[in-house]
Formats: structure tokens, sequence, C-alpha cells
């Protein structure tokens, strides 16, 4: 008997170390293979780096060497999906929130959208950020006043037919006045508009002008990245043109005359009653939207 109980307290203990064994290897490699996932691209600064001169937009005379590392193909495809699941989810919103939103967040996400690339580096874009109700209120009247005429005399019909669903005939009620003309209630409702603007030219710090590159190619890249970033923390947002509104708005902002007003984007959480138009199916198929040569 005492044989037995000694080999049966050898196999248990046998036993118990191998499963520790085991959940030490497990634990290891999973930490080993979150480790050997995570995505980093840095730039070694060369040498001389902290003697070179620096000139406009950060730029110096030097090459520095990019140390960058791989996502395994099992993980680039998890990342692809779950992207494109997340981001399939997100819709223009018109009706917002009146809650509040983290300011910390907000400025995040415009510091992402400058992450993005542009014509010679020269990032020609400025983002105002626009809280205080009043100026909120000013924005909406001078929208709503020149959409009033776009609407009218200016826009094309199959434009306007082609918005029925979003603000026309077959729109939510609530953003069509009494007269026909579109109403703008996001412009009020959300707790800030980002005025993004364009910067035709920069002035250096002689004053001097210096051309920017592909402004409304950069600008739009970087409202892109904006509208991802928000959607990536849960915030809704709307691409308006102001057509006909753009100097007066700049002005009301006392932004500089190299600035032209290239959107305004709502921000906020989608209200509680909020709705969109019905889509089916919400994308183009695949078979619309890319091609391989």
């Amino acid at each position: 008997m005492s044989d037995f109980l000694s080999n049966k307290s050898v196999q248990l203990l046998g036993a118990g170390v191998l499963a520790a064994g085991l959940t030490w290897i497990l634990t290891r490699s999973e930490k080993t293979s979150n480790e050997q996932e995570i995505c980093s691209w840095t730039q070694v600064p060369p040498t001389g780096a902290k003697s070179t001169a620096v000139k406009e937009f950060g730029e110096t005379d030097l090459q520095a060497k990019l140390i960058t590392n791989r996502f395994s193909v099992h993980s680039m495809r998890k990342r692809s999906k779950s992207f494109l699941s997340l981001m399939n989810t997100r819709r223009t919103m018109r009706f917002y929130s009146s809650d509040d939103i983290p300011q910390d967040v907000l400025a995040t996400c415009l510091q992402t959208a400058g992450t993005s690339p542009s014509g010679a580096h020269h990032q020609p874009w400025f983002f105002a950020v626009v809280r205080d109700s009043a100026k909120k209120q000013r924005i909406r009247e001078l929208v709503e006043a020149e959409e009033k005429i776009n609407y009218e005399r200016r826009m094309r019909k199959s434009w306007i037919e082609d918005l029925s669903s979003m603000t026309g005939d077959k729109a939510d009620a609530r953003l069509k006045a009494e007269d026909g003309a579109p109403k703008k209630p996001y412009l009020t409702e959300a707790p800030a508009i980002i005025a993004m603007f364009k910067q035709t030219h920069a002035i250096d710090a002689d004053g001097k002008r210096v051309d920017n590159y592909y402004v409304n190619e950069s600008c739009g890249i970087a409202a892109g990245v904006l509208l991802t970033a928000l959607h990536n923390v849960g915030l809704a947002s709307l691409t308006s043109t102001p057509m006909g509104a753009e100097q007066a708005i700049r002005e009301m902002l006392g932004r500089p005359e190299n600035e032209k007003l290239f959107l305004l984007l709502p921000v906020g959480y989608p209200a509680s009653d909020a709705t969109v138009p019905y889509r089916t199916p919400l994308r183009k198929h695949d078979n619309e939207l890319y091609a391989t040569f």
C-alpha cells in the first residue's frame, strides 16, 4: 500500500509539474506572440541630428533609418477583418445628443488626423474646434441661409434628387423647414463643430509666402483619417460643405486669408432618436469596389 501511495503521489506530483510547465509555456508563448504582434515603426535619429538645422515643416537635410516589424499573416487577417467590421458600422449622422464629449479624446483624434500624408509634408490644414453655443448658432444661421439659396438656384436638379432621402422630400422631417428649405439641427445640437480649413499657402517666420501642394487631396485624406479616428472611439460626424458661407465663417473665427473653409464636421454621440437613410446593400459589392490587374 505504501508503495502504491508513493507511486500515486509521484504521479500526481508529476502531473502537477507537467500542468504547471504547460501553463508556463502557453503563457510565455502568448506573451511572446503578443510582443511580436506589436506594430512598431520608429525612425532612428541619424548622426548629427542634434546639431542639424531644422527648416519649415520640421524638415532637415538628413535621412533617418526606419526600423519596422511585420505582423504575422494570421494577425493581419484578423486585424483587417476586425477593422472592416468596425468601419462598416460608420454612418453619416444628422442627429446628435447634447451630451458633452471628452476634450482630450477629441484632441487625440485631431492629432491622429495630423499624421496624414500631404504634398511635400506641408500639412496644409487647420482644425478650429467650435464649442461656444453662440458661435455654433451663428454658423447654423449662415449655412442654412446659403443652403436655401443653393437648393433654390445653385444646385442641379439631379443633385437635389440624389439627396432626397438624406435632406429632401424623403428625409427625416426634422431636416426640412416648412418652406422646404434644408435645416441643419446638427450644427447646434452637436457639442462640437470642427471647422476644417485648407491652407492655400503657408507663411514662414519672415512673413514670406510658401507654396503648398496638392492641398485638396491632402485635406481630403486628413478628413478621412479624422472620420476614422472619431468612429474608432464611438463618436459620430458628418462632412458638410458650407457652400457660400465659407468666408463669413472664416472671418467669424478669426482665421487668416490664406485659409479657406474646407469642411464643417459636427462631432458628438448619436441622439437616442437618431435616424439614418435605410440602404440595402449598405456598401458597393466587391466587384464594383475593386479589381486586381
